[in-house]
């Protein structure tokens, strides 16, 4: 009898383990999006700023001010707000040209996302009328982009969209951005 009861144990056990591979498989095979490169912490993204703090706690303009948003890369291997602002300065003398920045781990933390001081004075940038632009910290290359970034890019962006009442065919990324 005890070796009946210890059979079952281990059949429980192995039926268990095969279910839990299997529905991992599935479920990575459903998933559309490219593997989380590097390490993801789901405590560090929760450690982050939320992203309607960030745009309301910063607006001082009506709503209708804003009408697009446009997202691109610093094409810099980090930074941040202060720091982007600064290399823009020194490169070519002009200001920067971005409302707010999102980090790569590089400079601030991974996903965490800046007002820019355009944006804290509700101006616009040269020759973009309603634009709202948001540089995401890295190069051209679409791995260069974590994770953290992407969720936080889309998080801001889906944020502008309903605080201003974009239509979200306004929104314009990158080339090979991860959607």
């Amino acid at each position: 009898m005890a070796i009946a009861g210890r059979n079952r144990n281990v059949v429980v056990l192995f039926s268990l383990i095969a279910s839990m591979t299997l529905g991992a498989v599935v479920l990575m095979a459903m998933d559309n999006h490219r593997p989380i490169s590097g390490a993801y912490s789901l405590s560090s993204y929760l450690r982050l700023d939320p992203v309607e703090d960030v745009v309301k706690n910063t607006l001082t303009t009506a709503p209708g001010h804003w009408d697009q948003v446009e997202v691109y890369y610093s094409r810099t291997a980090g930074g941040n707000a202060d720091e982007l602002g600064l290399l823009m300065e020194l490169a070519n003398g002009s200001q920067p040209e971005f409302h707010f920045v999102v980090g790569n781990g590089n400079g601030t933390d991974d996903g965490h996302i800046q007002a820019g001081d355009l944006w804290k004075l509700q101006r616009l940038c040269q020759g973009r009328s309603g634009v709202v632009r948001v540089c995401v910290v890295g190069d051209a290359q679409g791995d260069s982009v974590t994770d953290c970034q992407i969720k936080r890019t889309h998080a801001l962006v889906e944020n502008l969209i309903h605080t201003f009442g974009m239509l979200p065919h306004s929104v314009s990324y990158p080339a090979n951005w991860q959607m």
